[in-house]
């Protein structure tokens, strides 16, 4: 009884007068049409009104109005959608369940892990927001300060049991020269922290492991199913634009937007997901947004930026990305592929301590001293370590010794860490690449350094 009277009290008094005061009716003659209200869904927070509209009328008339109709019926936010010919779906908000900071629920290493939908957050339904990492790329836009940092470690923490068990690797770009993501380096199969070519040679790895699963896989499944044998690959990537459009190198810069667009294009199916963040979108800095399947667009400076990572489609169904405001960071609109209404989300909040008790938690898996032995069929893990690949806090090629570089792989302990097919060490010119040679005695074949740090193999 009591939503019946306030849908009458907000609503249903005074629609008429309403429609007619933002020249939502039409006149035929000496009639006057007004939409039909056909109900009323009174909520805690969160009014639904089902409408016809007139004759005449399209959706663009409705949106032309609503914040002056949010304005009129005291809501926070309005969202008018249609839902079929005709027919339109008006939501009125007051309050926002997203307004305040949501504590990262810490996993356990028995937490389970769902590639496929992985928790980060909640969406302002106050429902848990999950994010599909398995076959999509994910891209985070965002203004300086809008949380894109947020949205990255809590999808690091909800992958993290998946981390230790070898099922998910992670291989990690911070051309900012780590700050934000340095500090989970334990649980990263490989790590760099420039845009030069010891990123540019990881680019060339995944391509390379990409195309062998391809290889081994076509005709027998369309989608990877990952295994601690068979890994996930998530490439996690601070600022893609420093890779894309900030390289003074033009052949470097060509070679790696060339990279990355046969990644984003072909390493779904096969187990690679890229997961980017971007100040800005626009199509000179990031070519290859359109590439990414899932787009999550934080606080933007301008409006234009909004349809540009989401779609013009969704700041019409009001993701205004440039109206979040600048003390809720982690809050913005996921849009993906396929569907046509914008979620509005909030990633949670991860401190400091957070990504330290992450990092001791859940270290990536090390390979065995010696790599096993290939064969020419398959693509077996051996190993990665050294100075991009971290190794514990003292990780770096001067702490190395050289019997220990040749021994074991670069370790600072002695144990490698795994990437699909591919063992790096560490020389004082750069990243050496070992790769594998089935007929060869240890399964791999040895890369060596030439003049000017560019790698030959031998």
């Amino acid at each position: 009884m009591r939503r019946r009277w306030l849908a009458w009290l907000r609503y249903t008094r005074t629609w008429e007068s309403l429609c007619t005061l933002h020249g939502l009716t039409a006149t035929l003659g000496e009639r006057t049409l007004v939409p039909t209200l056909q109900s009323v869904r009174i909520g805690k927070t969160t009014d639904v009104l089902a409408l016809r509209v007139v004759t005449g009328q399209s959706l663009t008339d409705w949106h032309k109005q609503s914040e002056a109709l949010a304005a009129a019926w005291r809501a926070d936010r309005i969202t008018i959608r249609a839902t079929a010919p005709g027919e339109l779906r008006i939501t009125l908000m007051r309050g926002d369940a997203l307004a305040d900071p949501i504590a990262l629920p810490m996993p356990t290493t028995t937490t389970a892990v769902d590639v496929g939908s992985v928790r980060v957050g909640i969406t302002e339904t106050r429902r848990w927001w999950h994010l599909p990492l398995l076959g999509n790329h994910l891209l985070v836009a965002g203004a300086t300060g809008a949380g894109k940092g947020s949205v990255l470690w809590s999808l690091i923490a909800g992958i993290a049991p998946a981390v230790k068990t070898g099922q998910v690797r992670l291989c990690v770009i911070d051309p900012k020269g780590g700050m934000e993501l340095g500090a989970g380096r334990p649980m990263f199969t490989v790590f760099t922290h420039d845009a030069t070519d010891s990123t540019l040679h990881l680019l060339r790895q995944l391509v390379e492991v990409m195309h062998a699963r391809a290889n081994r896989l076509r005709g027998k499944t369309r989608l990877h199913t990952p295994t601690s044998s068979e890994p996930l690959f998530v490439v996690v990537i601070d600022e893609i634009a420093a890779l894309t459009a900030y390289v003074t190198d033009r052949r470097v810069r060509s070679e790696m937007e060339q990279l990355l667009g046969l990644l984003l294009s072909q390493g779904r199916a096969v187990g690679i997901s890229l997961v980017a963040a971007v100040q800005d979108p626009a199509k000179d800095t990031l070519s290859v947004r359109q590439l990414f399947t899932v787009r999550i667009g934080l606080r933007l400076t301008e409006a234009t930026q909004t349809a540009m990572v989401l779609g013009q489609g969704a700041r019409d169904a009001g993701a205004e990305c440039d109206r979040i405001a600048d003390a809720t960071p982690g809050v913005g609109y996921m849009m993906i592929d396929g569907t046509a209404r914008p979620v509005r989300v909030r990633a949670f909040h991860v401190t400091d301590h957070d990504i330290t008790t992450l990092a001791a938690r859940f270290r990536a898996p090390r390979a065995a001293t010696r790599p096993t032995r290939l064969t020419a069929s398959a693509l077996t893990p051996i190993g990665v370590s050294g100075d991009y690949c971290n190794d514990g806090p003292h990780a770096g090629v001067a702490r190395h010794s050289r019997h220990n570089r040749h021994q074991h792989g670069g370790g600072s302990d002695g144990a490698p860490r795994v990437l699909d097919g591919v063992r790096i060490v560490v020389a004082a010119s750069g990243i050496r690449w070992l790769l594998r040679q089935p007929h060869s005695t240890h399964g791999y074949r040895r890369v060596r350094p030439r003049s000017g740090g560019v790698d030959t193999v031998q």
